[in-house]
């Protein structure tokens, strides 16, 4: 008996792994991204006196929150990108993640905030799915 390999194989495999990655893994490293996300004003944040100052004295209270809402994930081509971005004004997910330099009111303040990571440790967890 002779073995004839099947021709749709590698479209087999890239279909099971585009599911795995839309129904179990984007959806547990999001999930666990928005619970380590900073939020203003809440969880995890790493905002200080002064910014909370500048944001209670402020006519309309700057919301927290944005970007941990702002998280998501998808596929490119069986690849899958998990992301974050801001607020639709601006995207400031990276600069969270990377640490970045303090600009109050587009002056520098020659400061710098470091990182605070929540995407990373949400995509370095080992995970076991069976």
């Amino acid at each position: 008996m002779r073995y004839e390999p099947n021709p749709d194989w590698l479209a087999g495999v890239l279909a099971l792994t585009d599911d795995l990655f839309l129904t179990r893994l984007g959806p547990d490293i999001s999930a666990d991204a928005k619970r380590y996300c900073p939020v203003f004003f809440g969880d995890n944040s790493t905002a200080g006196d002064v910014s909370y100052q500048i944001a209670v004295s402020l006519e309309t209270p700057i919301p927290g929150g944005a970007l941990r809402d702002s998280i998501g994930f998808g596929l490119l081509a069986h690849i899958l990108l998990v992301w974050a971005t801001g607020n639709g004004e601006r995207s400031y997910g990276a600069y969270v993640e990377l640490g970045h330099r303090i600009v109050v009111f587009g002056r520098d303040t020659g400061r710098i905030k470091g990182p605070s990571p929540f995407l990373r440790p949400a995509l370095y967890q080992a995970r076991a799915y069976a």
